[in-house]
């Protein structure tokens, strides 16, 4: 039986996760933030535990990030009419225009390294990961 080098495959991730925050800097986002404005975008507006909720992180982080990105201007705070104590978030022009910076510089990446790797490794790789996070 042939085992899977998990230490080679999370430091590969982990190079990877370096790429990608480089393919963000000129969008000026974080991987974290980009994700949460992701999610904001899908959904047009959220809370703070929606946010945590969708993306697995506690909702301190989710807070952290929702006020990092409120100062940067690119989310915007709607007051919660049927709970005073809660608020929902939604992206703003800036940060549409942000997240489209970041989508584009992401497309390229995704692109130059999809180049790199036979089509048959590729579609093994997005299955390893959709069954991964399935669990």
């Amino acid at each position: 039986m042939e085992y899977l080098d998990v230490i080679g495959l999370l430091k590969a991730v982990q190079q990877l996760e370096r790429n990608v925050s480089v393919s963000l800097m000129y969008s000026g986002l974080r991987l974290p933030q980009f994700r949460l404005l992701e999610v904001v975008a899908e959904r047009g507006q959220a809370t703070v535990t929606e946010l945590s909720e969708q993306l697995g992180i506690t909702r301190a982080t989710a807070s952290v990030l929702v006020n990092e990105l409120i100062r940067s201007g690119s989310i915007a705070v709607i007051e919660n009419p049927n709970d005073r104590r809660s608020f929902h978030v939604r992206l703003t022009e800036l940060g549409s225009n942000k997240l489209g910076v970041a989508r584009s510089d992401l497309a390229v990446f995704r692109e130059k390294i999809s180049r790199r790797h036979p089509p048959e490794t590729i579609r093994l790789l997005n299955e390893l990961a959709a069954t991964m996070l399935a669990r």
